[in-house]
């Protein structure tokens, strides 16, 4: 690369002297006329940044799971509010606001993904040009946060440097395209400010080759070898599944441990579970369930202990609690070569007040 970079450099030097030296011939063997004069140039627009899906973001290399949303769709379903309230109360959410600049219940979409330690650590992203390679397979994670917002992206960056205790560094990789990282007074983390209606945020992880960096290369066109988290099977057949659903949730396998014995052991065999939920005709929460895997000889059986799986949920205490156990009408199993699922529909007011029962501290905690 030196070599090259050196052979370019002098053939550069080389045609630039040549060129003087022959206009200066030139004007010398003419009477010295003067040079005819060049049209002004037009001034480069800079480039803009463009998100068409907030997943065109997100590496598929290292995914452990990944919730997708659209806040605002769901928060205008009028019925759905007082559930939602029990969840996320109007408070919290108004805190949340006044103290990042974002009102997520104006957001039209909304993304959170965990990764791997390697992926989180940027590992083949080096130099910040190289794809990121083969899926790391190290212990730990980074948590990443994408929303896209109707904000101003400075009032932003701004509410997000204000909460940081140390070690900040702000990196300017084009004007609509800033990172800033450092220490709050609970973790590591990372902004990455994309166009006017995008912004990350990566807790843990490393901070300058994570998850934060590389949704800023993919916003730049550097990763076209790189696939995203949806542009491969069996993620995109299971995002594909569940169609327009504005709840979406995926975990990827392979599962192990006790993972693995999960869903009546199918877990051992999948390569991927999704979930999605989406407001019925009834006014419910219409739940469907995949299981992602080679099911085209067992689709039967495995469709049945997919079955017996819900059940055994819906009977247990957690089940209870959210009112799993009480579905607006039985439960409907079905399969097929790839994927083996469950549609079930659920009331929203058992099945809030179950999670806010469940997740009221890791609510709390999420919103500070």
């Amino acid at each position: 690369m030196a070599g090259r970079a050196g052979d370019t450099r002098r053939s550069f030097l080389g045609g630039a002297l040549g060129g003087a030296v022959l206009s200066a011939l030139s004007a010398i063997g003419c009477g010295a006329r003067p040079a005819p004069k060049e049209p002004p140039r037009e001034p480069k627009a800079p480039a803009s940044t463009t998100v068409a899906a907030l997943t065109d973001l997100l590496p598929l290399a290292g995914l452990r799971w990944l919730v997708i949303s659209r806040p605002r769709e769901i928060a205008a379903v009028p019925w759905l509010i007082p559930a939602i309230g029990r969840v996320v109360p109007e408070r919290r959410l108004d805190l949340f606001a006044a103290a990042t600049a974002l009102d997520l219940r104006q957001s039209p979409e909304a993304a959170i993904a965990s990764y791997d330690e390697a992926a989180a650590r940027g590992e083949g992203a080096a130099d910040g040009e190289a794809d990121p390679g083969a899926a790391p397979t190290a212990a730990g994670s980074a948590t990443f946060y994408l929303v896209r917002h109707a904000a101003d992206p400075l009032t932003i960056e701004r509410a997000f440097r204000a909460r940081l205790t140390s070690g900040e560094q702000r990196i300017v990789e084009r004007p609509d395209l800033v990172r800033v990282s450092g220490a709050t007074a609970s973790a590591q983390r990372a902004i990455v400010v994309l166009g006017r209606d995008v912004v990350g945020f990566q807790e843990g992880g490393n901070l300058d080759r994570g998850p934060a960096r590389i949704a800023a290369l993919y916003a730049k066109g550097k990763l076209k070898r790189s696939a995203t988290a949806l542009a491969r099977d069996p993620l995109r057949a299971l995002d594909a599944r569940f169609g327009s659903a504005p709840a979406r949730a995926f975990a990827v396998g392979p599962f192990e441990g006790e993972l693995a014995r999960g869903a009546r052991g199918l877990l051992a065999g999948a390569t991927a579970i999704g979930a999605s939920a989406r407001p019925s005709a009834r006014e419910k929460i219409a739940l469907a369930i995949a299981v992602a895997g080679d099911f085209g000889a067992t689709g039967p059986k495995a469709s049945d202990e997919l079955l017996r799986a819900w059940n055994e949920l819906a009977e247990g205490s957690f089940g209870h609690l959210l009112g799993l156990d009480r579905p607006i009408d039985r439960p409907l199993a079905t399969h097929g070569p790839g994927a083996v699922a469950i549609a079930v529909e659920l009331d929203p007011d058992k099945l809030a007040g179950g999670l806010a029962a469940a997740t009221a501290d890791r609510v709390e905690e999420l919103m500070r």
